[in-house]
């Protein structure tokens, strides 16, 4: 096998794997002016104004509900696994031998909200965003473990 093929392999995922999941957040703050609207729009006119933001709270808010209840951080050994479900499914294998730094930010309502935005640094100077990591999750702590870790030993050959 060739280095391109393994670069592009999909990582088995152990069973003694760390699962994260992202706060429910991800969904409810689109729907949130959605309800208020569809709220308000029932006190105004039903049949014109009731139906059309609920037909368009549906459309947006859907897909973002959906799109939450597939996604997935999943914390291995050596790997940062990220599993994203909009519409068709999507998975990143990050090594953590290719991360340099890890950094948590909640931002304006994350705080109080319990969740942050968890950036990754990587040594070719990319960043990645993992958005919503609730707060008291591993993943932060985790990362850091394996990317300030030692590499392993090399194993001697006997000839």
């Amino acid at each position: 096998m060739d280095s391109e093929e393994e670069e592009y392999q999909i990582v088995d995922i152990p069973e003694d794997a760390i699962i994260v999941r992202p706060s429910s957040w991800t969904w409810i703050w689109p729907a949130v002016p959605w309800v208020i609207l569809a709220g308000a729009s029932l006190f105004i006119d039903v049949f014109s104004f009731g139906v059309f933001p609920i037909l368009f709270a549906v459309i947006i808010v859907l897909p973002r509900y959906m799109g939450w209840r597939k996604t997935a951080y999943v914390l291995t050994n050596e790997y940062l696994i990220v599993l994203r479900g909009t519409g068709r499914n999507q998975r990143f294998d990050l090594p953590f031998s290719q991360i340099m730094d890890v950094q948590a930010r909640p931002g304006l309502f994350g705080r109080s909200l319990g969740y942050a935005s968890v950036l990754l640094m990587s040594k070719e100077g990319g960043v990645a965003t993992l958005p919503y990591v609730p707060d008291g999750s591993p993943v932060v702590e985790h990362i850091l473990a394996r990317i300030d870790a030692p590499p392993p030993p090399e194993i001697e050959s006997q000839d």
